[in-house]
Parts: structure tokens; sequence; C-alpha cells
């Protein structure tokens, strides 16, 4: 009997230091959360991420994918990650505009006619300080200069000045950046979802819609509006960010891991953005869309103007400082 009992308790015991033994090296899994849909670049280059994270880690971190949305809104995910929880997720620097206000500047259009200038902006004093203030209002900014795209207009009609978009309706995302950019560009923004847009153009709700060629094409708009103006009127930067308390859990070599890799990330994007926006440019003139090349000097020159005065909270002078850091 006696042995009976030491036998169960080395037995027990060895259970347990095998589950302890396991607990500790359970990975620590990091959801990755996106709008974008399987296949487009931000998730290729995001399936690749968590491929670099792996190894360097041996497998105690572990990047788990969730495009379309499926997480929640922007917003909802921002939140989800404020509060503490294990996601990483792209968003705009716009959204900031009510906890950083001046980062949203970096939305702005017309800041810069190339994405090798904007990325300068990412090394300056100025935005070392608006990290600081990031991680104030709860956050953490792991990759700060995510190529995004390019934007244009697809409309009904050719656009080569501010006087051609005169009551033209350009369908914009909800966010009070865009609606400004456009409403600065001569056009009447009209907040929609994207799914909203094909029915919208085929019914005349709207006369346009603005994004990077890649996703005009992918939506099918050319099908509806045959005219692709090249107003580059925004080139985006990303960021992709997590809430500051579930930083603080990681050790300084998984954020080193996470921010090394994370740049890693951040380049292969950029080649695939590229790449991707290339062959929509050709894809979209091959079914009939109509290019046309813009002199861009009287939309920055009224962006210039305009903008500053729609964002009363932000510093004095903040888009000609921005615009000279990354144009100087």
């Amino acid at each position: 009997m006696r042995l009976n009992k030491l036998s169960i308790a080395i037995t027990l015991a060895t259970v347990t230091s095998v589950g302890l033994a396991s607990a500790a090296q359970a990975s620590t899994v990091i959801r990755i959360a996106y709008g974008n849909q399987p296949g487009e670049p931000v998730d290729v280059a995001v399936n690749q991420w968590a491929e670099w994270v792996s190894e360097a880690s041996n497998g105690e971190l572990e990047l788990k994918a969730f495009p379309a949305s499926q997480l929640g809104s922007e917003t909802e995910v921002m939140e989800q990650a404020r509060f503490g929880s294990a996601i990483i997720s792209i968003t705009a620097y716009s959204n900031f505009l009510d906890s950083v206000p001046d980062l949203a500047v970096l939305d702005a259009p017309y800041l810069s006619e190339d994405f090798e200038s904007k990325l300068k902006v990412f090394d300056s004093e100025w935005f070392a300080d608006q990290m600081a203030q990031v991680a104030s209002s709860g956050y953490h900014i792991v990759i700060p200069n995510a190529v995004y795209g390019v934007r244009h207009l697809l409309s009904r009609n050719p656009v080569n000045s501010p006087e051609d978009l005169d009551g033209v309706g350009i369908r914009v995302q909800n966010s009070q950046m865009y609606v400004a950019a456009i409403r600065a560009m001569g056009a009447t923004p009209t907040p929609m979802s994207l799914g909203d847009v094909y029915p919208a153009l085929a019914q005349g709700m709207v006369d346009g819609v603005e994004n990077p060629a890649a996703v005009l094409y992918g939506g099918k708009f050319h099908e509806v509006v045959k005219h692709l103006s090249l107003t580059a009127h925004m080139h985006t930067v990303a960021p992709f960010v997590t809430g500051q308390a579930f930083w603080d859990q990681l050790d300084e070599e998984q954020q080193q891991i996470l921010t090394d890799t994370g740049q890693q990330m951040a380049e292969y994007l950029a080649e695939l953005v590229e790449e991707d926006g290339d062959q929509a440019l050709e894809r979209l003139r091959s079914e009939g869309v109509e290019i046309h090349e813009v002199d861009i000097t009287p939309f920055r020159e009224r962006a210039a103007e305009q903008i500053p005065s729609a964002f009363p909270q932000w510093s004095d002078g903040l888009y000609d400082n921005v615009y000279d850091i990354i144009n100087g």
C-alpha cells in the first residue's frame, strides 16, 4: 500500500513537472489585425513577418494574422489594444487625432511627392516627441513606417485642376482628415464604407473614389467610371500599433525582435506595394481606363492653405514644419 502511494506521488510530481515545463515553453501569441484582404500586400507581408518572428524568437513569439477586419473595426481593435490585449493593428495616423492630434498631420495631403522623402520624418526629433506622447496615451508604435500606397482619383470625368472637382462628389473613408483633404482639393467629400462604393457609383450617388490603384482595381470601380487622374494626393504611410500595457509585459529581447523584424517587414511591404501598384495601373489601362497625368501644384497650394485651418487643435505652423522636415 505504501509503495502504491509512493508511486502515485512520484507520478503526480512528474506530471506536474512536465506541465510546468510545458507552460514555461508556451509561446506568446500576438494577433495581427488589419482590414486588407488575403493576398493583398499587407497580408503577404504580415505572414512573412510571422515567419521571421518565429525564427528569431525560437518559437517563443507567435504572430497570428487576422485579415479582412475579422477582429473588428480599426477603432474597436485599437481599444482592445489599449486595454492590454495581445494585439498589433495597422491603423492610420489620422486615427490619433483625439489622443495625439499633431500625429494626424502625417496623413495630410501633399506633404511629399515620394515615399523616400516622406520616410525621413520618422528619423526626426519631432517624431520622437510624438512617440513619447503616444506612449503616454496608452499605445506603442511597433512599426511607424509601413508604406501603404499612393492615392489617386478614379472618376467619371478627368481631373486636371481643382476647378474640375467643383461640385463633384468623391467617396472618402469616414475620417476628418480624408474629408478635409478632398474638400481642399476642390471636391465634395462623401464618407461611406468601401463596400458601398460600387453601387453608389453605379447609381450616381458619387462621381468618384480615391485610393491606391491596387484598391481601386480590386474594387472593380473601373467598371463604372473610366478616368484615373494621378493626383497622388497622399503617399500613405501607416503604423502598426499595440497597447503600451501589453508592450511592457514583453521582455527587452522580445521587444527588440518585434522591432527588428518589423523593420524588415516594412521594407518588404514597400517593395510589394510598389510592384502591386504598377501592376494595378497596367490592369486598369488594359481594361479601358484612361490614365491622366496631373499638375499637382495647384492642389498642393490649396492643401497648404486649407488643411491647417481645418484642424485648430494642431500646434501652430505644424503643416509647414512637417513639410519642411520631409522636403528639406
